[in-house]
């Protein structure tokens, strides 16, 4: 794709993701979108053969992207003490970024009534920030860090706290999720799923 197409498409994904966050997914028209872009309708089909295409673009391209990556600073060589809460303060806050976290209510919301395509994009997500962690938690086995244990189980008692401060904080607005420093949530979460509940003699 020539650089202007490539600079239009741009365009019209940044007016999209702004129309999506104000007005969801079902809310959001071809002749919103379009407007919001500076474009015609018609010009919007050259790049995207509907809403539901436009929308998958958008989260492969800003979604699927960033959340399937490590940061530089998170290695899997580090214990499990750095890792895990180096881990949760990235998505935590790739996640609270404006756009980001507009998208994820979007997704939260209108899941139901989704497009497969659109819901395949949502699984793949899903799919490499859950690998990721599982892939970490049997590396750290395999080095003698960890203790043999089932590595999804765990995985997903981790990342399945960070969903739930997620929804607390900015879906279901708890006040008292809201109140909670991110650090004080990363830091209890981190030692709970580590060292459990029960006294140490137990």
């Amino acid at each position: 794709m020539p650089p202007e197409e490539q600079d239009k498409r741009q365009q019209i994904l940044d007016a999209a993701q702004q129309v999506f966050a104000a007005k969801g997914f079902d809310g959001a028209s071809i002749k919103d979108l379009a407007k919001a872009a500076k474009i015609s309708p018609g010009l919007l089909y050259w790049y995207f053969k509907d809403k539901a295409d436009l929308l998958v673009s958008l989260l492969t391209e800003r979604i699927e992207v960033g959340f399937g990556r490590l940061p530089d600073s998170v290695s899997f060589d580090v214990p499990p003490q750095e890792f895990l809460p180096q881990f949760a303060r990235f998505y935590i806050g790739l996640l609270e970024q404006p756009m980001n976290l507009a998208l994820f209510k979007i997704v939260l919301a209108n899941t139901p009534s989704f497009p497969a395509a659109v819901r395949r994009v949502q699984s793949s997500v899903v799919s490499r920030v859950l690998g990721t962690v599982q892939s970490y938690f049997q590396h750290q086995i395999e080095l003698g860090q960890m203790r043999p244990c089932d590595t999804e189980m765990a995985t997903r008692t981790f990342m399945g706290s960070v969903v739930a401060f997620m929804l607390l904080r900015h879906i279901l607005q708890d006040e008292r999720g809201r109140a909670l420093p991110v650090e004080t949530f990363v830091d209890g979460t981190t030692d709970i799923v580590l060292h459990g509940i029960l006294p140490s003699d137990k």
